[in-house]
Protein backbone atom coordinates (compact mmCIF):
# COMPACT_ATOMS: atom_id res chain seq x y z
CA UNK A 1 0.00 0.00 0.00
CA UNK A 2 1.20 3.42 -0.86
CA UNK A 3 0.50 5.11 2.11
CA UNK A 4 2.16 2.70 4.43
CA UNK A 5 5.55 2.95 1.74
CA UNK A 6 5.11 6.60 2.34
CA UNK A 7 4.84 6.59 6.24
CA UNK A 8 7.87 4.09 6.25
CA UNK A 9 10.29 6.53 4.66
CA UNK A 10 8.73 9.41 6.31
CA UNK A 11 9.98 7.33 9.40
CA UNK A 12 13.45 7.02 8.04
CA UNK A 13 13.95 10.55 7.00
CA UNK A 14 13.20 11.14 10.97
CA UNK A 15 15.85 9.08 11.86
CA UNK A 16 18.36 10.23 9.66
CA UNK A 17 21.16 12.66 10.96
CA UNK A 18 22.63 14.01 7.43
CA UNK A 19 19.68 15.53 6.89
CA UNK A 20 19.74 17.87 9.37
CA UNK A 21 17.08 20.38 10.35
CA UNK A 22 14.54 19.65 7.24
CA UNK A 23 13.82 16.22 8.73
CA UNK A 24 10.86 16.71 10.24
CA UNK A 25 9.35 18.73 7.24
CA UNK A 26 10.44 16.50 4.89
CA UNK A 27 8.97 13.63 6.42
CA UNK A 28 5.54 15.89 6.75
CA UNK A 29 5.23 16.09 3.87
CA UNK A 30 5.39 12.21 2.94
CA UNK A 31 3.10 12.25 6.33
CA UNK A 32 0.46 14.36 4.69
CA UNK A 33 1.08 12.68 1.60
CA UNK A 34 0.16 9.49 2.83
CA UNK A 35 -2.70 11.11 4.85
CA UNK A 36 -4.53 12.65 1.34
CA UNK A 37 -3.71 8.81 0.02
CA UNK A 38 -5.53 6.86 3.05
CA UNK A 39 -8.56 9.79 2.72
CA UNK A 40 -8.89 9.19 -0.95
CA UNK A 41 -9.38 5.45 -0.50
CA UNK A 42 -11.91 5.62 2.59
CA UNK A 43 -13.68 7.77 -0.20
CA UNK A 44 -13.59 5.10 -3.13
CA UNK A 45 -14.88 2.87 -0.12
CA UNK A 46 -17.67 4.64 0.67
CA UNK A 47 -18.75 4.81 -2.87
CA UNK A 48 -17.67 8.66 -3.79
CA UNK A 49 -15.31 9.32 -6.36
CA UNK A 50 -14.71 12.13 -6.06
CA UNK A 51 -10.77 12.63 -8.34
CA UNK A 52 -11.09 16.62 -9.10
CA UNK A 53 -12.26 17.68 -5.40
CA UNK A 54 -9.86 19.15 -2.96
CA UNK A 55 -8.74 17.26 0.24
CA UNK A 56 -10.80 19.59 2.52
CA UNK A 57 -13.75 18.46 0.72
CA UNK A 58 -12.87 14.69 0.83
CA UNK A 59 -12.35 15.45 4.90
CA UNK A 60 -15.87 16.56 5.01
CA UNK A 61 -17.26 13.63 3.10
CA UNK A 62 -15.55 11.62 5.81
CA UNK A 63 -17.02 13.21 8.51
CA UNK A 64 -20.71 12.64 6.64
CA UNK A 65 -20.18 9.26 5.69
CA UNK A 66 -17.87 7.41 7.47
CA UNK A 67 -17.78 7.84 11.36
CA UNK A 68 -17.16 11.49 12.65
CA UNK A 69 -14.18 10.45 14.84
CA UNK A 70 -12.41 9.19 11.55
CA UNK A 71 -12.89 12.59 9.68
CA UNK A 72 -11.96 14.73 13.14
CA UNK A 73 -9.10 12.35 12.94
CA UNK A 74 -8.16 12.93 9.60
CA UNK A 75 -8.93 16.87 9.32
CA UNK A 76 -6.68 17.42 12.80
CA UNK A 77 -3.67 15.07 11.38
CA UNK A 78 -4.00 16.89 7.70
CA UNK A 79 -4.68 21.03 9.35
CA UNK A 80 -1.43 20.21 11.43
CA UNK A 81 1.03 17.61 8.85
CA UNK A 82 0.04 21.68 6.82
CA UNK A 83 0.62 24.02 8.35
CA UNK A 84 3.86 21.88 9.60
CA UNK A 85 4.65 21.46 5.53
CA UNK A 86 4.21 25.84 4.89
CA UNK A 87 6.14 26.99 7.60
CA UNK A 88 6.84 30.79 7.03
CA UNK A 89 10.37 32.64 7.93
CA UNK A 90 8.92 33.47 11.30
CA UNK A 91 8.33 30.74 12.23
CA UNK A 92 9.37 27.71 14.13
CA UNK A 93 10.35 24.37 12.18
CA UNK A 94 8.36 21.46 13.39
CA UNK A 95 9.69 19.29 15.93
CA UNK A 96 10.92 15.60 15.02
CA UNK A 97 8.79 14.29 18.04
CA UNK A 98 5.99 16.73 16.60
CA UNK A 99 5.63 14.53 13.00
CA UNK A 100 6.42 11.55 15.09
CA UNK A 101 3.29 12.25 16.80
CA UNK A 102 1.42 12.82 13.81
CA UNK A 103 2.90 10.15 11.62
CA UNK A 104 1.34 7.55 14.15
CA UNK A 105 -2.02 9.75 13.98
CA UNK A 106 -2.13 9.05 10.21
CA UNK A 107 -1.09 5.33 10.54
CA UNK A 108 -4.01 4.54 13.10
CA UNK A 109 -6.31 5.55 9.73
CA UNK A 110 -4.95 2.96 7.70
CA UNK A 111 -7.31 0.07 6.51
CA UNK A 112 -7.09 -2.87 9.13
CA UNK A 113 -5.36 -5.84 7.69
CA UNK A 114 -8.27 -8.89 7.46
Amino acid sequence: MIAVELLGHAQRVLTRADIGGLSARIAAFLARQALEHIVNQRCIALGVTAPNATTRSKLLILRTLDSSEVGDTAAFAWNRLSTACHVHAYEMQPSVVEIEQLCGVVASLLPQAK
